[in-house]
Parts: structure tokens; C-alpha cells; sequence
């Protein structure tokens, strides 16, 4: 979550922004903070309809336990019947949709399936708290800093912190000395303050029948801002999440995608952003703008934002993405 304010193609006066330097953020895009728009990131570039704006593979990962025997864990390809026919050697239960995404995510897997092993076996656990646990060997696997995560927004409720603090000491429970590259454990409070950005930035992915399966981490798409109007669709796929532009986005416009599902009422969808994202949205639908057009051309049955969709079929189209 990038901000606490909502606005579709804001443009903000140059003398009150301040440059946000982002790690492997594309040289057309700019990341900067604003009075009106908190953190927000732009074009420096005119992006045309239907092409990518942004891409990034995520710092972490996690999927769930029910969907690892249908979900690859390297390009999150989904197979809605069938378990996927490759499965790691060593039982962990992840599973990949062909050779190549398993040889492709060999490296990072082999320094965590040890971890995934003992959290399968931890049968006390409650499901949050293992798909906590997921994610956090996710994040012990990535050799960058951590800071590439702490530096998004972070649930500060005490519950909040009361659920990353014992997600992290059950973590370090699974094995004392965990070598990372040479490196040993994160300090404490480390890997429950990567934890804590879970809630409000959290990406998921779903399957054909709109359930969650996974969830990613992806700090710089983070600094998107949500639009109940947006200008581009996320989507993930290929092992990563990128944004594909809905119109022709103009040099100096703000990138924008919709954190949540537009189906239900005005006044049901502003409750849901601000109880689940803590902002009040200004967009242009949420300020009492016309999107009868909008919702005919990108809006599917079930409320997600799609690049096109064929409302005369009655049926939800967003969440194709299956091995065949």
C-alpha cells in the first residue's frame, strides 16, 4: 500500500515532492511522495494501452498448504483438476507445472525445504500461523536485505504485532542456527517487522473460482496507489506481478490498480478500504464519478478488474490462468 489518499491523475506541484529511491525500479518510472498522494509512483514516459507499465518478481512468497499440489511455485501457474506432475524429491509437498520452473527455482527452494518440511509436520499450529511461518521462510530465502520489505507500510495494531512477534519466534524455533548464504538469522524483531507488511501490501493470487491460493510480496509495486478507477490491471503470472495499462497513461500520471474487489455498494467497498487498507479513497468513483463505461469494458462479474471483459456471458473471467 503506497499512501493514505486515493486521487486518479493527480499531478502534483514539483516543489513539494520528495524523491523515493527504489531498488531495480524501471528507469520510466519515478517514486516520489506528495502532499496530496502520500507515496505514488509515475510515468516519466507515455505507457500505451494494453502494454505492461510494470513488472517485478516478488521478494517473497507463500502459498498455501491446501494449493501446493496445484499451484507451481516458480511461475504460480494453476491446475485447476489435476495435482502438477512435478513435485519436489525430498516431500516437502511444493510442486511445479514443468521442468523448467523446477530447475528454475532449485536454488532458492533447496535453502528452505528443510524449514517447509518441519512446518508441515507442525500439526499444533493454527492455518494463519503456518501460512505465517510460509511466508517467512520465503523471506529467509531471498539473499537481499530485508529492508527491501520493512521499508512498505506496516500493521502497527497490537494484534498486529502480537501475531508477527509469535510468528517469528515459532520461525526461529524451527531450526536455531539457519545459514543464509554464509549469513546466520536476521536480528530479532527482524523478520516479524517483514511480516507486519503482510496485511496492507500483501498481493494475492486466486484461482478459477475466486479463492485465495497464495499471497506475494512485491515492495515496489507497494508504492502503487489504489484507484476504484484505475488505470492498469494487475496480474500475476510468468513468477511475477505487473501492471497492464487499461488506457494510454500520460508522462506524469500516476500509476493506479484496485487493491480489492469493486463488487457490493459504494458505501460497502469505503468501509472495506478503509478497515482493511486504513485510508479514506478519493477517487473519481468513490467521489461520486460516472463508471458505467469503465465497469461495461474492464469490470468482471466478480468485482476484479480486468484488461477486457464480456458481460453478456454472465460469468467471471479473471482468473484463468490454468495449466492445461
Amino acid at each position: 500500500m503506497a499512501t493514505t489518499n486515493s486521487h486518479d491523475d493527480a499531478h502534483n506541484n514539483a516543489n513539494d515532492t520528495i524523491e523515493i529511491p527504489i531498488v531495480d525500479l524501471p528507469s520510466h518510472l519515478r517514486c516520489h511522495s506528495t502532499p496530496l498522494s502520500g507515496r505514488t509512483i509515475t510515468t516519466r514516459i507515455k505507457i500505451n494501452k494494453g502494454s505492461t507499465a510494470f513488472t517485478e518478481v516478488p521478494f517473497a512468497h507463500s502459498i498455501h498448504f491446501a494449493a501446493r499440489q496445484s499451484t507451481c511455485d516458480t511461475c504460480f501457474a494453476q491446475c485447476d483438476v489435476n495435482t502438477l506432475e512435478y513435485e519436489c524429491e525430498e516431500g516437502c509437498g511444493i510442486h511445479y507445472c514443468s521442468k523448467v520452473c523446477k530447475q528454475k527455482g532449485s536454488a532458492r527452494h533447496m535453502r528452505i525445504c528443510h524449514l517447509i518440511q518441519q512446518t508441515n509436520r507442525t500439526k499444533k499450529n493454527a492455518r494463519l500461523m503456518n501460512e505465517s511461518l510460509s511466508l517467512l521462510i520465503s523471506l529467509s530465502s531471498n539473499t537481499q536485505p530485508l529492508d527491501r520489505v520493512t521499508n512498505m507500510m506496516m500493521d502497527g495494531t497490537k494484534k498486529g504485532c502480537r501475531d508477527t512477534k509469535k510468528a517469528e519466534s515459532n520461525f526461529r524455533a524451527l531450526q536455531h542456527n539457519i545459514e543464509k548464504e554464509g549469513k546466520e538469522l536476521e536480528p530479532h524483531g527482524s523478520y516479524a517487522a517483514a511480516l507486519s507488511v503482510k496485511n496492507l501490501n500483501g498481493i494475492g493470487l486466486y484461482n478459477v473460482y475466486g479463492d485465495e491460493v497464495a499471497v506475494t510480496l512485491c515492495p515496489a509495486l507497494a508504492m502503487v496507489n489504489h484507484s476504484c478507477k484505475p488505470n492498469c490491471q494487475q496480474i500475476a503470472d510468468n513468477g511475477s506481478c505487473r501492471l497492464r495499462a487499461l488506457r494510454d497513461i500520460h508522462i506524469g500520471e500516476e500509476l493506479s490498480y484496485s487493491y480489492m474487489s469493486l463488487e457490493g455498494s459504494d458505501i460497502e467497498r469505503k468501509a472495506n478500504i478503509t478497515d482493511n487498507w486504513k485510508f479514506v479513497c478519493q477517487c473519481y468513483r468513490c467521489k461520486g464519478g460516472e463508471c458505467i463505461e469503465f465497469d461495461a469494458m474492464h469490470t468482471c462479474y466478480c468485482g476484479s478488474v480486468c484488461y477486457e471483459v464480456d458481460r453478456t456471458t454472465g460469468k467471471c473471467v479473471c482468473n484463468l490462468g490454468v495449466v492445461k
